[in-house]
């Protein structure tokens, strides 16, 4: 009985895969940590901020997250919470997934919680200007809708290394090869599935000398903490990091180079390839 119970509780701890849940409406990108980075410290929004957040968040940010990552990822990879500083091991420095409401061993996680519908006006609502439209989505949610409950039957946790599949643990070019075959943004795969060295503290400008000399005595702490476990880290090029990347993993060097342009910035405007390796640069 106890090794029943046992299984049971891992198989309901076991990560849900994406795409199949954002498909079958048991839950809508945004209703668990998907935006984390652009909410926190909110952990919770409604069903309707999380259907409309592009108009909150800016929609090439949405595009960006739901439309071209999240809703893609028909696999149950977890995935950080947010884009954090090698080492970081609070919340946003953790990985995450959905599971079923029936895991008990959430790590830190929580379930999702029930949701009321609302209005179908919001859906042309949504088009209208900000200053507009939120005033009048409050209106016609507040006196022209009565809210019928839509019960979640999902949680979330928090993801361990060994027993779950996180992006952080696969090699750079798995990670980039997927998000090539989803069309994703590839530079905001690499940083949803590995930590980084933060601009403007580090840029590749301020360790390329070191990692082309294999100099590691000289590399920022971090990094030779990364490079001693073999984690990859994503180190921009941009100060501002918002273009080109670097992973190191080891002593493995991957270069991604951004060439977003008016038609777009897929998969196709982030061409990437293994480097020369730590002292081979």
């Amino acid at each position: 009985l106890w090794r029943w119970a046992a299984g049971a509780e891992d198989a309901a701890c076991e990560c849900l895969n994406w795409k199949r849940l954002y498909d079958a409406g048991d839950v809508v990108c945004g209703e668990g940590l998907e935006l984390y980075e652009m909410t926190k410290p909110r952990l919770t929004l409604s069903l309707a901020e999380a259907a409309f957040s592009w108009k909150g968040l800016g929609y090439l940010a949405y595009w960006e997250y739901c439309s071209t990552f999240f809703r893609r990822m028909d696999n149950n990879f977890c995935v950080n919470a947010a884009m954090t500083e090698y080492a970081t091991t609070d919340l946003p420095g953790q990985t995450w997934c959905y599971v079923s409401d029936e895991c008990a061993a959430l790590n830190g996680g929580q379930k999702v919680p029930d949701k009321q519908s609302f209005s179908f006006l919001f859906h042309a609502l949504q088009w209208l200007p900000n200053r507009v439209a939120f005033p009048l989505m409050h209106l016609v949610g507040s006196y022209l809708h009565s809210p019928q409950p839509l019960p979640r039957r999902v949680s979330w946790k928090v993801c361990s290394k060994g027993p779950d599949r996180r992006l952080r643990d696969m090699p750079p070019l798995e990670v980039l090869d997927l998000a090539r075959s989803m069309d994703s943004v590839i530079g905001f795969v690499s940083k949803i599935a590995y930590q980084r060295l933060p601009p403007p503290a580090h840029t590749w400008a301020s360790i390329e000398g070191a990692v082309a000399a294999g100099d590691i005595a000289k590399m920022p702490r971090l990094l030779q903490d990364a490079i001693a476990a073999k984690d990859p880290v994503v180190i921009d090029v941009d100060p501002e990091g918002h273009t080109h990347q670097r992973i190191v993993r080891g002593t493995e060097v991957y270069e991604l180079e951004q060439q977003c342009d008016l038609t777009g910035c897929g998969a196709r405007h982030w061409p990437f390839r293994r480097g020369r390796d730590v002292g081979e640069l």
